[in-house]
């Protein structure tokens, strides 16, 4: 592994049935977790991030308010954004943008970028667009 041994395991099932569980592996000290579907025979479907030294095409995101992002993705040619409200009582301020063209979440926390999430690409609403291994 080139990343190394993860610094936790865990999994989870979003549906009631086993057969669907997601394993993500942490790496706390470069603030990144992955995750690989059961369903998709445990290959990767995410990667999060929390730190500001990664980039998106050379721009640091982590910590933008919601309208720097906005700004700064269109910019980049990323403008089908879609929002949704994810408060809670355990997190008041807790807000999505998404791309689903380019499968990207970007969580908000008190109007902050907090965490990026990478995804694939879908064909349509079930089908993953899987690359072609070569």
């Amino acid at each position: 592994m080139l990343l190394g041994k993860p610094d936790e395991k865990k999994n989870y099932s979003y549906t009631k049935g086993k057969q669907d569980l997601t394993e993500y592996w942490s790496y706390d000290d470069l603030e990144l977790s992955l995750g690989f579907d059961e369903e998709d025979d445990w290959r990767l479907v995410t990667i999060a991030i929390t730190s500001s030294c990664y980039t998106l095409k050379g721009l640091p995101l982590i910590g933008l308010s919601k309208d720097e992002l906005k700004s700064q993705l269109k910019r980049k040619g990323i403008i089908d954004l879609e929002y949704e409200d994810w408060s809670s009582i355990e997190i008041p301020s807790h807000e999505l943008l998404s791309s689903d063209s380019s499968g990207i979440n970007f969580w908000f926390d008190e109007n902050r970028l907090s965490e990026v999430q990478w995804g694939p690409l879908f064909l349509d609403d079930e089908t993953i667009d899987w690359p072609e291994l070569k």
